[in-house]
């Protein structure tokens, strides 16, 4: 899809790979970009740099938490070409199996339960219009074994295997579904793994591996929205090793 001219949502837009993603979109000359994020004040940061780009920028205050809220929002506000449903959060301390229910019911309705009602909504809009793309941030964590934090990579690997389910909408209703796996990026939701900033296992990880930017992912979003031949769940890996953005491309049907 040519981004120019387009219309997008953007979801966990305040701030890191939301926001880079944003910006991204608004360089390539997609018309007006709605930034979603429970976190208000920041947006206006983001709506900036939009604007500065020549984009339109419309903030909304949303917490994706509130699934009937967001089920609301997206049928008044969902009628756009792109949306890229990146916002998630991660257990912070304590871990699972320590962690209160209410927490854990907070990660799956933020990282997987709002984003399969979202793509639910765009998805009618999206036939409506003649189709549309949607990009579901992932985790490489998907592609592991496990991961320290167990909701977050449990809720990740549910997007991945959704992601993957949507793939026959390409054909159905020509509105292609992906993944965007970032591998390690250095945003602020690292600083919330622990308490009051990051935990000594995300300083570990730190240690021994090298981190993307957000304008690392937003460069593979954009692959992304503007390949057609790719076919719905196709997805990227983006991770960096010795100063260079490396790409793992993957298939709905292949592990």
């Amino acid at each position: 899809m040519d981004i120019k001219g387009k219309s997008a949502i953007v979801t966990g837009s305040a701030g890191g790979i939301g926001r880079a993603t944003a910006v991204m979109l608004a360089q390539r000359g997609a018309a007006e970009i709605s930034l979603v994020d429970v976190k208000a004040d920041a947006l206006a940061e983001t709506a900036r740099l939009v604007e500065a780009e020549g984009a339109r920028a419309a903030m909304h205050a949303l917490d994706l938490a509130d699934v009937p809220a967001v089920e609301t929002w997206f049928r008044a506000y969902g009628n756009v070409d792109i949306l890229h449903n990146n916002a998630g959060v991660v257990s912070g301390l304590p871990q699972f199996p320590d962690v209160d229910a209410a927490r854990i019911r907070r990660i799956i309705d933020v990282n997987i339960t709002s984003l399969v009602a979202a793509t639910q909504v765009a998805v009618q809009k999206m036939k409506s219009r003649g189709g549309g793309v949607i990009i579901n941030t992932v985790s490489t964590v998907a592609l592991g074994t496990g991961f320290y934090d167990a909701m977050y990579a449990t809720t990740k690997a549910a997007v991945m295997m959704f992601t993957r389910c949507c793939a026959p909408l390409k054909d159905e209703y020509n509105v292609r579904v992906v993944g965007m796996l970032p591998g390690l990026v250095d945003t602020p939701i690292l600083d919330t793994t622990g308490a009051g900033g990051k935990s000594e296992w995300m300083k570990t990880v730190l240690a021994n591996n090298e981190a993307c930017v957000p304008e690392d992912i937003a460069g593979g979003v954009a692959m992304l929205i503007e390949d057609d031949s790719l076919a719905g769940g196709d997805w990227v890996a983006v991770r960096r090793l010795q100063g260079q953005v490396e790409y793992q491309w993957g298939h709905a049907n292949t592990p």
